[in-house]
């Protein structure tokens, strides 16, 4: 991966250069800034360390390619980035064990993955890992499930609370709901037993 340093007088000039060596825009690249003293009368200078936001996306996917190689299986990536957040698809020979049961497989992949970018860079881009459009379908499932349950919440006057979900889950139930007159919904719980309750709200 080629990560470029550079040092400047001001952080706004440390990262100019290290965006014109990468020749990128700011929206492109991982980047980190440190001060840096100077001695008795030398002032402060500032190293910015940077590089591509693809090349990470690049390392990432040789990563899984072996992990996923190494357990029998073909693969191959289709990589999109909406809203900040980069959702690697991926297509194997074998997705039910990619999946596992409930995707119990695929979180402890993606976790992995999200681990090596950690190692590799405090600032490297979010990620999210699908198989074929298993988490789209997925999402779909759950927010039909809120509707329903929101809309027996608002008939029965009655709070419901879902079954524990990971944050990306609960964070979907919640923004499905945050319009749906008449009820307010809330995470409660400690990990990995945190989940959504479905509240009445006149």
């Amino acid at each position: 991966m080629n990560v470029v340093k550079e040092t400047a007088k001001t952080k706004e000039e440390a990262l100019k250069q290290v965006l014109i060596k990468l020749n990128a825009n700011e929206e492109e690249v991982s980047y980190s800034l440190k001060e840096i003293k100077g001695g008795l009368f030398k002032g402060v200078t500032y190293e910015c360390s940077g590089f591509l936001k693809t090349d990470v996306l690049n390392e990432v996917q040789e990563f899984l390619k072996e992990i996923l190689n190494g357990m029998g299986l073909e693969v191959s990536f289709e990589v999109s980035t909406k809203e900040g957040v980069t959702t690697i698809k991926m297509y194997s020979s074998n997705n039910p064990i990619l999946i596992g049961k409930n995707g119990q497989n695929l979180e402890a992949i993606t976790t992995i993955a999200r681990q090596f970018i950690k190692n590799l860079t405090n600032n490297g881009p979010r990620i999210i890992l699908d198989v074929e459009d298993y988490k789209d379908r997925q999402i779909k499932k759950l927010e039909r499930l809120a509707k329903n349950l929101a809309r027996d919440v608002v008939k029965t006057k009655t709070d419901v609370e879902m079954d524990n979900m990971n944050s990306y889950q609960r964070r979907v139930v919640h923004n499905i709901l945050a319009d749906f007159k008449g009820v307010k919904t809330e995470s409660i719980g400690e990990e990995p037993n945190r989940h959504v309750v479905i509240k009445y709200d006149k």
